[in-house]
């Protein structure tokens, strides 16, 4: 098959079939999201490959990869932006002590077990780690996934059960918003020291890391408020702004790219100081594209990438990380929650909801295999956790809820 042809039918194949299957039989129980990763997963070596290798080399020749490079990295660098315009700082503001308590607990215990499963991993499954990376920041990588809340997936799972405003949904959105800001800290942080074979190296990526996020945030975000709010009322948003927002993403993922860190990197911070009062019409212009023609690329080039042969040791990470996982995000979302008077139930439901990795979870795994922070084994068995535990943070909470409702028939 030419390949122009080969592209096309593989264009029809991710964005269509993923949300055919969706809406057939999937819309109630879990997010498209997962749908699209485990579309992906079937179709790739784990499950077609094995089947079907001959049929499989010929749909999926060694160049198919290449030939989406562009889209891939296109789709995911406009994904971090979207999720820097999800960000705002006032969702921090008048929460009281024990929110903060609560928030924290959620990203910090979990990156801690995560630390751990990372430590133990090292110890138990020889070349786990990616090639040239240490132990520490092997570990710190598998903690700083293990600790991610998916912002826009928990948004919509949240819309689907009517739990925006009650105390569970602003609980877990507040949370979720707390561990999108710390992730990317973290991260930003583990790429910079992990940049070069010395710590001066390292230092310096940290320096022009620190340096372009102080002139972002003191010198690019009053010129944008000024280009994109007039008088105190926001413009409308046209294409020429979208062009010029656009040619802003780029750079900045450029920049952050060529200093050490990562592009995704840039693209959420220039996305983080959009003006707010223009931030939802500009979500409003990018994120339908973004979600249903550019993104489903990346979940099916994930898919391709992701070998799951448990002699490998994909197993074991798979198993361990989703352990840590879900009994971390559990415990501390609910123990600080059953402190402040909640039930049992409601407080384990909203331990389950911020159990969500998501899109967040793959992107973040992408840049560090990308990194050479982890080996593909640890990638594969690590896509599978952020399948089960994404697809199993809305059934969880219901069960949680519905118990709650039946013990309580006022709360």
């Amino acid at each position: 098959m030419a390949p122009v042809a080969l592209f096309l039918l593989h264009a029809a194949a991710v964005i269509g079939l993923p949300y055919i299957l969706w809406s057939i039989g999937g819309r109630r129980w879990m997010p498209l999201v997962v749908v699209q990763i485990l579309v992906g997963l079937l179709l790739g070596p784990t499950v077609l490959g094995t089947l079907a290798p001959e049929f499989w080399s010929v749909l999926f020749p060694p160049r198919v990869l290449d030939s989406w490079n562009g889209l891939v990295w296109l789709g995911i660098t406009y994904f971090a932006f979207a999720t820097g315009l999800h960000f705002d700082v006032t969702e921090f503001q008048g929460r009281g002590r024990a929110f903060a308590i609560t928030s924290t607990a959620t990203f910090a215990v979990p990156t801690a077990a995560g630390c751990v499963a990372g430590g133990l991993l090292l110890w138990l499954v020889p070349g786990v780690a990616g090639e040239g990376t240490s132990p520490w920041a092997f570990a710190l990588g598998v903690g700083i996934a293990v600790g991610v809340t998916a912002l826009p997936v928990l948004a919509a799972i949240l819309r689907e059960m009517n739990l925006q405003t009650p105390w569970i949904g602003n609980e877990a959105l507040g949370c979720a918003a707390v561990n999108d800001a710390a992730l990317w800290i973290a991260i930003a942080i583990l790429l910079a020291i992990s940049a070069g074979e010395h710590w001066w190296q390292a230092g310096l990526v940290l320096c022009g890391s620190l340096a372009y996020g102080a002139a972002l945030w003191f010198v690019v975000r009053p010129m944008l408020a000024a280009y994109l709010v007039r008088a105190g009322s926001p413009v409308e948003i046209t294409e020429r702004h979208v062009v010029f927002l656009s040619v802003g993403v780029s750079l900045s993922a450029l920049i952050t790219e060529n200093l050490g860190l990562h592009a995704l990197v840039g693209g959420f911070a220039f996305g983080a100081i959009i003006p707010k009062a223009v931030a939802r019409q500009v979500l409003d212009r990018v994120e339908a594209f973004l979600m249903a023609v550019l993104l489903p690329f990346f979940f099916m080039s994930t898919g391709l990438k992701t070998n799951f042969v448990w002699a490998s040791g994909a197993g074991l990470v798979f198993a361990l990380t989703t352990i840590a996982s879900l009994s971390s995000k559990m415990l501390a979302a609910a123990l600080p929650a059953r402190l402040q008077g909640q039930s049992w139930n409601r407080a384990l439901a909203l331990g389950a909801l911020v159990s969500c990795k998501g899109l967040m979870e793959l992107v973040v795994l992408t840049m560090l295999l990308e990194r050479g922070i982890l080996s593909p084994s640890a990638f594969s068995g690590m896509v599978l956790m952020a399948l089960l535990t994404t697809a199993l943070a809305r059934p969880l909470a219901e069960f949680f809820l519905g118990r709650d409702a039946q013990e309580s028939p006022r709360g």
